[in-house]
């Protein structure tokens, strides 16, 4: 019988931008224009300099890639884990509402490096990420949610696979060697969110993980190294080895109108860098501060109504949330940052700097928060919605309530909210003629002949 990775891998390696339609195609442009401009923006941050510095002395000073935005030549697994840090570090990827997984960073962090290295066309990496992020959004509707139940990452430890038959493709892997690849990715697969307790630098660095693993996958695929069939459904396979219960598993999410119903469609952007369940929070907030004169200091209490399979993440326990350790601490505490956003009335790239996270104004608000069960948001779960009430002193109240946060697939972002988003991202770090050339080349991805020029130039010394 045929396994679910051979049927994942007869369609990966088969599909052609021919088979997709106009909407796919376009959703695929704009997520990688918005994930640049996100690996871009997060370009000076220590932790990826940290990273690439690490990967490079580990490498022993690989050679024939280059990470987004870095002149050193490393291997391609290292140019692939830098990529995926950028990607992550900020919390500005995007989401796959229903599984939590943040897409597209993990599948162009392994590819991109490749496909400039090989000379290859916008068109072909463009098929590339279309089929690496399809699947990679089905393997999360397998078991939705589960992992962060068990303390794993979703977009690292399913990332992985989405990685893999992505950069199988790339790199020419016949159906056999791919599904090798896939076997041996089961072993790479990892993520431990130990670090949402404390707010380290681990979680930040899984997106890298993952793209390298792939890639380090497909190279002993490529040179004969066999890996297990049916990894995903088999007696030992990867979803009984750790989701560690016997649940129904969806199985038939993996393969069921598969080229024809499409999940990459239900990708969200990330409109604030953040948890992407902040996102209405965040909007709420912004939204009561426009268009009301809100004395901070009168507020008696700040009433959130979030889904509760959030609590456990971004919710509790309280005095983590409440006076988060680090920057990326506070992107998962739904305290401070509907604080932040109440007292600065703005979210963009600069949010959660040190001196937000020791504002006094801010952690007397944040002290102000609780979160209460939302009926209406847990019913349905692929929703992005959140209602925020601001009590007063006298009595009085306030309140907003976002239903689908814009960039869901109910309230879908049009184009333009996309290029504002990466201009933004981009500015202060290349020339604004630099990255209007840049949009350009990305919104018309699939007519570029030449991915390696168009990305060369954003290469700086390191």
């Amino acid at each position: 019988m045929t396994t679910l990775s051979a049927r994942l891998a007869e369609w990966g390696l088969a599909f052609s931008l021919d088979d997709a339609p106009s909407s796919v195609i376009e959703n695929a442009k704009l997520r990688v224009l918005d994930i640049v401009g996100v690996m871009i923006a997060s370009s000076a941050h220590p932790t990826v300099a940290a990273a690439e510095r690490a990967y490079g002395d580990a490498d022993g000073g690989g050679k024939g890639a280059h990470a987004l935005l870095s002149a050193a030549e490393t291997s391609l697994a290292g140019a692939a884990f830098t990529n995926g840090v950028a990607s992550a570090v900020l919390e500005f990827d995007d989401t796959h509402i229903a599984s939590n997984i943040h897409t597209t960073g993990v599948i162009v962090s392994a590819v991109l490096p490749m496909a400039q290295a090989q000379g290859l066309s916008g068109r072909q990496f463009l098929e590339a990420v279309i089929v690496g992020s399809e699947i990679l959004c089905r393997l999360g509707l397998v078991s939705p949610v589960r992992m962060h139940e068990v303390g794993m990452h979703p977009t690292s430890v399913y990332g992985v696979f989405g990685a893999t038959y992505a950069a199988a493709r790339l790199r020419g892997l016949d159906r056999g060697q791919t599904v090798d690849a896939v076997g041996t990715a089961a072993s790479l697969s990892s993520g431990s969110i130990a670090s949402f307790e404390d707010g380290t630098s681990t979680k930040t660095l899984h997106v890298g993980f993952a793209a390298a693993a792939a890639v380090r996958a497909i190279a002993l695929a490529a040179q004969g190294v066999s890996g297990p069939a049916a990894v995903f459904e088999g007696k030992f396979g990867w979803f009984k080895s750790h989701i560690q219960s016997e649940p129904e598993f969806r199985f038939n999410e993996l393969i069921q109108d598969l080229g024809e119903r499409w999940e990459v469609l239900n990708i969200a952007t990330k409109l604030y860098p953040c948890a992407y369940t902040l996102m209405p929070f965040i909007a709420a907030a912004l939204a009561l501060r426009a268009t009301h004169d809100i004395d901070t200091g009168a507020i008696a209490q700040i009433r959130c109504e979030i889904m509760p399979r959030s609590f456990r993440t971004v919710c509790e326990p309280l005095s983590e949330k409440r006076r988060p350790l680090t920057s990326w601490h506070g992107r998962i505490s739904l305290q401070h940052t509907v604080a932040e956003a109440l007292v600065l009335g703005r979210f963009d790239k600069s949010a959660y700097a040190q001196s937000s996270l020791i504002d006094p104004r801010i952690n007397a608000l944040a002290d102000k928060v609780i979160h209460i069960a939302d009926p209406i948001a847990a019913q349905d779960t692929s929703r992005s919605r959140g209602v925020v009430t601001i009590e007063f002193s006298d009595g009085t109240t306030i309140s907003h309530t976002v239903e689908d946060m814009q960039g869901t697939a109910r309230n879908s972002a049009p184009a333009s909210v996309y290029i504002e988003k990466f201009m933004a991202n981009v500015a202060g770090v290349i020339s604004q003629d630099r990255a209007e050339d840049l949009a350009a080349a990305l919104t018309e991805l699939d007519t570029v002949t030449d991915l390696a020029g168009t990305f060369a130039p954003l290469r700086v010394p390191t």
